[in-house]
């Protein structure tokens, strides 16, 4: 987490609380959006939760169900979705009132501007802030490429032949569209997202409108930089360098180093041949330290890129020390790291947190990336970077294993992030 401080209450920025409204017909990329915005505003050290009202549907009445139960004309589903909606809705606000600071009310139901008024009239005598983020796209390849990358792999569709699930969600698609109504109100705190599609620049952009405070524009700031493009982000510990040298050494790699570099092209062309992507070499970013950049040499030097945030972690006074020497020569520093180890600073060195803020503009650059990504860094800044992409707390991060010799694909979707480990023999 990087969260600049804390506060008695949790609250940060001065902010109060808020409520983040989606309003868009299905697969233009709420859910995406919502998950994605939680896990950035959680890194931020802002305490933020997510209700899918889907989620709550599933639960009360089930996941298998036709695409006639999403009818907002039919009486007898409305009030079931409504059933679902308050069950959220009341979580949201018993969340509120344990200190939470930001809830994301994701509901289909908001393409119906009686519904948005209807949650602006009910949060706003509570001092919460709504802001509605509207996702825009009237691009049918567009949709259709968003139905089979995300909707198709929602628990709805669990089993479901891929042309009927298809079918299926385009036919609820078109039973929301006539009761849809866009936000042109002046007066509402929204943001406007046109066409968040997997293809790139097709008329892409955003409007933001009476949004205002420090965390509200960090997070139309994020949004500029989201999108739903298929793509791979794979982690790698930099190669082994020559032994015995210290931080401020910046050693280059020793032959086991150079032997893994080596290897490395071949792997990732091959993992992305396999998936149908393209097998020229993804896109590289290293840390300027030696060890780190000379793990991509054998890649073409212009798809590498060196970022001094991704310099490791500085151990300070304790570098090459063991844990017991570090025991008997700082005994209240080790007490203190032992509690806090997230937090905590030894004499002259950087905490997790340190390096956590300074590597919150490359974790904004990445999510607005496009392309594959392969990060080669040190093994605290890929615990950093590893834990953001899994949605991990800040307790999680200094306990994460990293291995050596080990390739990381993560490959973001909306539902989650699957993971896979290559071991380069």
């Amino acid at each position: 987490m990087a969260h600049l401080y804390k506060t008695d209450t949790g609250r940060m920025f001065h902010a109060g609380t808020i409520c983040i409204v989606p309003v868009g017909l299905p697969a233009r990329g709420k859910t995406y959006m919502s998950k994605k915005l939680c896990r950035y505003l959680r890194w931020l050290g802002v305490k933020t939760e997510v209700y899918n009202i889907g989620t709550y549907r599933r639960k009360l009445f089930g996941a298998n169900l036709p695409h006639s139960f999403f009818d907002p004309g039919d009486r007898e589903v409305l009030e079931k979705r409504r059933i679902a909606s308050q069950a959220a809705f009341e979580d949201m606000l018993s969340f509120f009132d344990a200190g939470g600071q930001v809830g994301i009310y994701d509901s289909t139901l908001t393409i119906m501007e009686e519904k948005r008024r209807e949650l602006l009239d009910r949060l706003t005598p509570l001092n919460v802030q709504v802001i509605f983020v509207e996702t825009i796209c009237e691009v049918p390849s567009v949709i259709e490429a968003n139905v089979r990358e995300v909707k198709l792999n929602m628990p709805d569709y669990e089993g479901w032949d891929e042309d009927k699930a298809l079918d299926d969600f385009m036919r609820r698609i078109n039973i929301h569209a006539p009761f849809y109504t866009p936000i042109n109100d002046s007066s509402l705190s929204f943001v406007q997202v046109m066409n968040m599609g997997i293809e790139s620049n097709i008329g892409e952009h955003i409007l933001c409108n009476n949004v205002k405070g420090y965390l509200q524009t960090r997070m139309v700031l994020f949004l500029m930089n989201l999108h739903i493009s298929p793509r791979t982000i794979y982690l790698l510990k930099n190669g082994e360098s020559v032994p015995g040298a210290c931080f401020k050494d910046d050693a280059p790699l020793n032959a086991d180093g150079v032997a893994l570099a080596r290897k490395l092209p071949s792997l990732i062309a091959n993992l992305r041949a396999r998936t149908n992507r393209h097998p020229a070499p993804p896109k590289i970013v290293t840390s300027t330290r030696s060890r780190s950049y000379q793990t991509a040499q054998f890649f073409p030097p212009e798809c590498i890129t060196s970022k001094a945030p991704l310099v490791q972690m500085n151990p300070g006074a304790i570098e090459g020390m063991s844990d017991e020497e570090i025991r008997s020569k700082y005994p209240e520093e080790y007490a203190r790291h032992v509690k806090d180890p997230f937090n905590h600073r030894y004499p002259r060195s950087e905490s997790y947190h340190d390096l956590a803020l300074r590597m919150e503009h490359v974790i904004l650059e990445l999510e607005g990336e496009k392309e594959d990504v392969l990060v080669i860094a040190h093994e605290t800044v890929l615990q950093c970077l590893y834990a953001y992409l899994m949605d991990l707390g800040e307790k999680d991060i200094p306990r994460l294993q990293i291995p050596s010799n080990t390739l990381i694909e993560l490959v973001p979707q909306a539902y989650g992030t699957r993971e896979t480990r290559y071991l380069i023999e």
